[in-house]
């Protein structure tokens, strides 16, 4: 009820300041900033509303977060007025101009395409290039031709334009995007990713996006020409080409010169966080030169991404960026649907797109699978190869909107670009499992070190599980292998250098490796050798700490302590036990699991039992006072539960000061969830830390009142 008052008063608020006479003309900056807040959170909103509706439909998230801006935009939801909230033309109302939005919007949305490059850039892997670039390179280049011609030879004859028109060209650039994120998860999870397709496929991918990025540069110059209103002869074209390839090569060149000093650079700031930010400025500052010298920015974000790819920054800047990548890139999904006139498409605009996007996916199979074959594939490789570079993605909407933003295509063209990513999307992951079911093998010849071994290390826990993850993944950067971690149900790595290919897969509670034969031993030592370090720290911190002093400072009588968190809103009147029958530190802590049990507020006693135990044998929860508060994080529970038990007469808790213990409170919160574990164990210490707390509520006789002493 109080929150939805609360929503009520917002907008009747929202409704007064945005309805009174006294609003403020368009032009005028904080009108525009006070618009620009309210558009930006409802994109926030809508876009994770529709990528976890997608998500739970088993679709991809970047096609929910492209529906959440067709729907909320300006040619479908975004038109509606909305008068009474202070928006008449709508909340987003028709741009008038080349780009249907806002350029605030838009401004950002053009920022995050800078960061998907950038990141695109940090994740190439330039020692894989260059072990596979003999086989990567023709396949990635077959793939460019196949797409590049056959998309111009599309919007030839579906739109009656001759091949140098920008459309065109652009039609044809569109499609040589490849956007392998879906592809690697499917080889993730049928473990393909170290196989000989799935090598190639990556490495082709780098190569595709390589040659892209450079032939984009190429055709935004004749496609500036022509708009102009100029002639473009073939010697044009080659300055042109000539022009964009050799700044988008020098650029590479000097930044890869310069890879260390740029991160020492770097380093000199220390913190993760403050030089992370900076290289996305180095990444912004780069974008901003390219566009300045006719180049497109992401082109130089990528250029950026790419030179510090190569340094021992990398895996640290991919990790430290994710929260702004999480920000960012579904704003950027979301305002690209915003784009997508649905007024423009119409009965012959899908159909040409259905043709269009056709056409674009046998490009890709047929352009990445036909070299694929003639470099030691047989028919079955090379159809994984194939369909395995269809998928399209981010950098197709970041091509299109540049094209639309320059009027370079229209907003029909734009329609087209998003069903073709949507077919490719839709169409060629099932196509590609089905050919990973097949389980023949796809070279035409065994090839060597191909069978995969893996090696499981069972930790029984998930905090120990992520605790020797992060020791194990920082013991294989220390030893200079290039790490890229993948989310998918749980956490994968993927970790290289020269020709050796670990991929790691963390779980709840183990770590298996997976690498080929010759090369387990390798990794067996790492982990033998990262154990004895680890124990080695440990042991030293042992020496360092005496666990026994430390408990005696959890709880010190002559400290004033501050309440913050209300534990009747956690504990349950039920859960409280008058009089415990056990007479031992066993027998009492399985009572109040089995009452915890009663109460429907677990879903496994044993673990729990087992967990709360462990947790014991390490060192007792008997404090002071007559206090014990028995605790664990445990598979066995949903989220944060308390029971307290009274044992007037006392019991052996071996507590601090050596007294005998009278309320027993256990605390259990999971691990599947960030329940607040510790936050609520220093809460209900802080509400007995002194003697006559325990004094007071020893006193008190029913549930109710004890249930009230926890009450803030």
């Amino acid at each position: 009820m109080k929150l939805k008052k609360s929503i009520l008063y917002v907008l009747i608020f929202g409704t007064l300041i945005f309805a009174s006479d006294h609003v403020p003309q368009q032009d005028n900056i904080i009108h525009l900033m006070t618009s620009f807040v309210f558009h930006l959170g409802l994109i926030i909103f809508a876009a994770r509303f529709f990528g976890l509706l997608f998500e739970k439909l088993n679709l991809p998230t970047t096609l929910g977060e492209l529906t959440a801006g067709i729907v909320i935009g300006p040619y479908l939801l975004g038109k509606v007025p909305l008068a009474f909230l202070g928006f008449p033309h709508g909340f987003f109302p028709l741009n008038e101009g080349l780009i249907p939005i806002s350029t605030e919007i838009y401004g950002v949305s053009v920022i995050a395409s800078i960061m998907l490059l950038f990141i695109a850039g940090l994740e190439t892997d330039i020692n894989l290039l260059k072990k596979y670039s003999v086989t990567g390179s023709i396949v990635g280049l077959g793939g460019l031709i196949g797409t590049f011609f056959s998309g111009v030879i599309a919007g030839m004859y579906l739109f009656d334009l001759h091949f140098m028109d920008p459309k065109c060209l652009f039609l044809g650039v569109m499609s040589t995007a490849t956007s392998v994120g879906v592809t690697a998860r499917i080889l993730t999870k049928k473990k393909y990713m170290d196989s000989p397709e799935g090598v190639t496929i990556l490495t082709a991918a780098i190569i595709d996006d390589v040659l892209g990025i450079v032939l984009l540069a190429v055709i935004l110059g004749v496609s500036a020409v022509l708009v102009g209103g100029g002639e473009i002869d073939w010697v044009e074209i080659g300055v042109i080409s000539t022009k964009a390839i050799s700044v988008w090569i020098g650029f590479t060149v000097v930044g890869l010169l310069l890879a260390n000093k740029i991160s020492k650079f770097l380093k000199f700031f220390k913190d993760k966080y403050t030089f992370t930010v900076l290289s996305f400025g180095l990444a912004l500052f780069l974008a901003g030169i390219f566009e300045s010298a006719g180049l497109a920015m992401i082109i130089g974000a990528y250029v950026m991404g790419l030179t510090l790819s190569k340094t021992d920054l990398n895996y640290v800047i991919q990790d430290t960026i994710h929260p702004l990548k999480a920000f960012f890139v579904p704003i950027f999904f979301t305002v690209m649907g915003m784009m997508v006139d649905l007024n423009a498409i119409n009965g012959k605009i899908l159909l040409i797109g259905f043709v269009y996007g056709i056409v674009a996916i046998l490009g890709k199979v047929l352009g990445c699978g036909i070299p694929a074959f003639f470099t030691g594939f047989n028919k079955i490789g090379s159809l994984r190869v194939g369909l395995g570079m269809v998928p399209r993605g981010e950098v197709v909407l970041i091509i299109a909107g540049i094209g639309l933003s320059n009027n370079f295509i229209d907003s029909e063209i734009y329609g087209i670009a998003i069903m073709m990513i949507l077919m490719s999307i839709l169409i060629s992951p099932p196509l590609f499992n089905l050919t990973l079911k097949n389980k023949t093998r796809g070279t035409k010849k065994e090839v060597k070190g191909q069978e995969s071994e893996t090696y499981e290390l069972n930790l029984e826990s998930e905090e120990r599980t992520e605790f020797f993850e992060s020791y194990i993944i920082k013991y294989f950067d220390n030893e200079g292998f290039f790490i890229n971690k993948i989310t998918l149900d749980h956490e994968i790595y993927h970790i290289r250098k020269d020709d050796i290919f670990v991929k790691l897969d963390k779980h709840s509670n183990k770590i298996v490796f997976s690498t080929s034969s010759e090369d387990m031993a390798f990794v067996r030592t790492m982990i033998y050798e990262s154990f004895l370090k680890l124990k080695y720290n440990l042991d030293k911190l042992k020496d360092m700490t005496n666990p026994e002093e430390l408990r005696k400072t959890v709880m010190p009588p002559d400290v004033k302590a501050r309440i913050n968190i209300d534990i009747s809103q956690i504990l349950d009147p039920n859960c409280i036990k008058l009089e415990l029958q056990g007479n031992s530190k066993e027998e009492v802590i399985k009572e109040l699991v089995h009452l915890l049990e009663k109460n429907g507020k677990i879903t496994n006693k044993d673990e729990i039992f087992k967990e709360v135990m462990t947790r014991e044998s390490v060192i007792s929860t008997g404090m002071q006072n007559g206090l014990a508060i028995p605790h664990a994080r445990t598979e066995g529970v949903d989220h944060v539960q308390i029971a307290i038990g009274f044992k007037k007469e006392g019991l052996d808790f071996d507590s601090i000061d050596g007294l005998p213990t009278k309320v027993i409170i256990m605390l259990v919160s999971s691990t599947k969830k960030n329940d607040p574990h510790i936050r609520v164990l220093a809460g209900i210490s802080t509400y007995l830390y002194k003697k006559e707390f325990v004094d007071n509520l020893l006193s008190r006789t029913t549930q109710g009142q004890i249930w009230e002493f926890f009450k803030l």
